[in-house]
């Protein structure tokens, strides 16, 4: 086995490709109540690239290896694998070889879920997930009413909202993304312009009982404007870099309003809640009611600049992927 092994890290922020570095390093030492896990997959989120760039500056210590999940196999203190695999989440960046992992927070991976579907579970999955059946209270026949219709995260609304029973209502910019939506599970589609020009409730004949807010600025609070009285606005996402008028939201159109952060939930889940969510999804996985994409491209990690590109270019569907093996 080599005795360097490679990872990414940026020491100073800005645009990911001019301040990611290639870094070769030791295998971590064994530490108590830790377990060393040798990376097989982890995906490129937007919400990887977003502290890269310095949003989140003031509790970023740098440098920092980015990445927050993937896939890896436990390995002993000899760094022989062991053949356990767990998610690398909660860890220390997984766009590395290896990483640790407290123990009270490893999820264990089944036998029957493959490395790369396993890799994409955490962020996206698991937000929805925590959203529809924990932060808002909705049953079902309940319209759900969410924007960025042309991002990842919509179609796994659309599948597990349609699974509880939830009208789904989904907002696009292109109506090239409408079908794959209805095919997903949304109730209906409409494009960005028709909800600017007339409410939900003139276009269906029913108000939401709740909005997801994925974009910010005017189109939140177009969104905003479709939901009933004392129902709730949750802003997820910043796609169009501008902040909803939140005073407006709650004093005018008299909202619950919130933000979710997926970190804060990790933060004040207890453990079952934890474990019970990712089992929840696992099962979801195998029957067949929660599809994810197939990787966009699968590069090695020292082609990082090739798999960011790729990444960003707004034509590709699916993950970009990094492989360690």
């Amino acid at each position: 086995m080599p005795s360097l092994f490679p990872r990414l890290r940026f020491s100073r922020f800005g645009p990911p490709e001019q301040v990611i570095a290639l870094e070769q390093t030791d295998r971590p030492a064994p530490q108590a109540n830790r377990l060393l896990l040798q990376m097989r997959y982890a995906p490129i989120n937007p919400s990887d690239l977003i502290p890269i760039y310095g949003q989140y500056a003031h509790r970023i210590a740098l440098p920092q290896v980015p990445g927050y999940e993937g896939t890896g196999v436990v390995v002993d203190s000899h760094g022989q694998p062991t053949g356990r695999r767990a998610l690398a989440i909660m860890g220390d960046g997984s766009w590395q070889t290896f990483i640790t992992l407290e123990h009270d927070k490893v999820i264990w991976l089944p036998d029957d879920i493959d490395d790369i579907s396993a890799a994409q579970i955490y962020i996206n999955p698991l937000t929805c997930w925590v959203l529809l059946t924990q932060w808002l209270p909705l049953n079902a026949g309940d319209i759900l009413l969410i924007n960025g219709g042309g991002s990842a995260i919509s179609l796994l609304f659309s599948q597990l909202a349609a699974l509880r029973g939830i009208k789904l209502v989904v907002v696009v910019r292109n109506a090239a993304h409408r079908q794959a939506l209805l095919n997903a599970g949304a109730w209906r589609v409409f494009e960005r312009d028709l909800l600017q020009q007339y409410r939900l409730q003139q276009l269906t004949g029913h108000a939401a009982r709740a909005a997801i807010d994925c974009v910010g600025g005017e189109d939140g609070l177009n969104l905003a404007r479709s939901v009933s009285v004392s129902g709730d606005f949750v802003a997820l996402g910043l796609l169009g870099n501008q902040q909803v008028d939140w005073q407006h939201i709650a004093h005018q159109l008299r909202l619950r309003a919130s933000l979710f952060h997926l970190r804060k939930w990790n933060a004040q889940a207890t453990s079952e809640q934890w474990q019970a969510a990712f089992q929840q999804l696992f099962q979801l996985l195998r029957r067949g009611q929660l599809v994810l994409r197939p990787p966009a491209a699968i590069y090695p990690l020292q082609h990082y600049k090739l798999a960011l590109q790729h990444a960003a270019d707004s034509k590709t569907q699916g993950k970009v992927f990094f492989t360690l093996e």
